[in-house]
């Protein structure tokens, strides 16, 4: 299947986790890619294995400058802009008493601003040919988890953007966002071995499936919205958490 030839993608956090499934899957369906992170190692090593199809630009994503660079090198790389995945993001745990400064903008800035940051950027050339955004959002926006109070601002904020975005965008322009439920990365491995609050254990016992998902099973709902096989749907968040909002 390739649905996705003659298209062009911005990835945020392409090296790693669900970026990187996002990444995988879009050039194996024909798409052209810019993967955008701070670790140009990382990076680097992604378009190794990615191939001719894929580049990069490392920066912060918080970064007007990044994003500007990402949307250029999407027109010189692959001769425009149609489909801006939103994917990078941090995942801290911490009790609200305990969380410092430094974590309050960090979250922020790597959840939400960042997502800002790239749409604002996206949106005119998105709009010349018609394009869609994928953001990612998480179940931790609407299950209160102690230990996510930070993180859980930031990704309601990535919910309402995105309802608020896909009117702004109408009708050229669609934009949804995925909320993930726990899913089997690096991060989420580390913070189940060390983390002491119980966030993540609390949200993963809550799962009627009862497991966490692969960053496979998340990058395909977004593939999803970002396909034609969506072009009737913007302004949606779409679930993907094992039912874990039936718990």
């Amino acid at each position: 299947m390739r649905e996705f030839s003659g298209k062009t993608a911005i990835i945020t956090g392409g090296s790693r986790g669900i970026g990187l499934a996002v990444a995988t899957l879009l050039v194996e369906r024909g798409a052209k890619l810019v993967l955008v992170g701070r670790d140009a190692t990382a990076l680097s090593t992604a378009v190794e294995v990615l191939g001719e199809a894929a580049t990069l630009i490392a920066g912060d994503i918080a970064q007007a400058d990044t994003a500007t660079r990402a949307v250029a090198r999407a027109i010189d790389h692959g001769g425009g802009l149609d489909i801006l995945a939103n994917i990078a993001g941090i995942f801290p745990t911490a009790l609200i008493e305990e969380t410092s400064d430094a974590l309050y903008a960090d979250t922020i800035a790597a959840n939400l601003t960042g997502t800002m940051t790239f749409c604002r950027a996206a949106f005119p050339v998105l709009r010349e040919r018609g394009g869609a955004i994928v953001n990612m959002s998480s179940t931790a926006a609407r299950f209160p988890t102690p230990g996510l109070s930070v993180y859980a601002a930031a990704k309601a904020g990535v919910e309402a953007f995105t309802r608020t975005l896909a009117v702004e965008g109408a009708p050229h322009i669609r934009v949804n966002a995925v909320s993930a439920g726990p899913t089997r990365t690096e991060t989420v491995d580390a913070l189940m071995a060390s983390d002491t609050t119980g966030a993540v254990a609390a949200v993963t016992g809550a799962l009627p499936l009862r497991r966490l998902a692969e960053t496979s099973e998340i990058a395909e709902a977004i593939l999803f919205l970002a396909s034609p096989r969506a072009s009737f749907i913007t302004g949606q968040i779409l679930h993907a958490n094992g039912g874990g909002l039936m718990a």
